[in-house]
């Protein structure tokens, strides 16, 4: 299938309060090489998940300067490869990872309090990713997605040990209070930084190829038929050009 991008949303300055994860929305989705295809990656660390390509619910591209482009979604058995038109800087996409379950022995089962009942936690999730193939015209503009990270600066310019400067951003409003995994591939554990009042948190980058910067969100439900909570997933994506390069 060929999906039409449009253009992103406008700036805005409210801060939200942020709330702190839940243990499903752990994993983050971007795209990345794989067998020599750019691939949807579902995963944490070093670990990738198969997934149904039906689950992958958005897929945008962007120019550099933030126009619209286009990406092709093909599926695969355990996942979805995408092939952006050449003038693609950025692709979005979203994810959803469905309503996930904490049985009373701890482990989280797929389903909602409807499918599991006696759940000692029940959540739906949802993954956004945004990641850059090339440098983009800065300042970035926002998608306008739940949850997500726009760079601050070029990462393209910066090498592995620098920092970078990021925002996170919910429907295009700062999120405060949220930490953020500067090294969401290679480093999971390591240290996070939590956003200001302006959303802003200054990261380290961990690689000298692919970096993944990583950010959560949950959100109470008023209505706790199905679930307790929303959890937001959100990850900013690139590859540092080799040296010299």
């Amino acid at each position: 299938m060929k999906i039409d991008a449009r253009g992103g949303l406008r700036h805005m300055v409210l801060a939200l309060a942020a709330l702190c994860c839940g243990a499903s929305s752990a994993h983050g989705v971007w795209v990345a090489q794989r067998a020599g295809e750019l691939a949807v990656v579902l995963g944490e660390g070093a670990l990738d998940e198969a997934y149904e390509p039906r689950q992958l619910r958005e897929t945008k591209a962007f120019t550099a300067t933030g126009a619209a482009s286009q990406v092709q979604v093909s599926a695969r058995a355990r996942n979805a490869v995408v092939e952006p038109a050449k003038d693609a800087a950025v692709l979005w996409v979203a994810l959803e990872d469905g309503f996930w379950s904490q049985g009373r022995d701890g482990k989280w089962v797929s389903g909602s309090r409807l499918q599991v009942p006696d759940a000692r936690k029940a959540g739906h999730y949802m993954k956004y990713g945004t990641t850059l193939l090339a440098p983009v015209r800065l300042p970035f503009a926002p998608l306008g997605a739940e949850l997500e990270i726009v760079p601050l600066a070029d990462p393209f310019a910066l090498r592995r040990g620098q920092r970078l400067a990021v925002r996170v951003l919910s429907k295009g409003r700062p999120v405060a209070g949220v930490e953020v995994i500067g090294d969401f591939t290679g480093h999971t554990a390591g240290p996070r930084v939590k956003t200001d009042r302006a959303g802003r948190a200054t990261v380290t980058l961990g690689s000298s190829g692919l970096n993944v910067i990583a950010a959560s969100l949950v959100r109470p439900r008023g209505d706790r038929s199905e679930a307790d909570e929303d959890g937001l997933e959100a990850t900013l994506a690139f590859v540092l050009p080799r040296a010299g390069h």
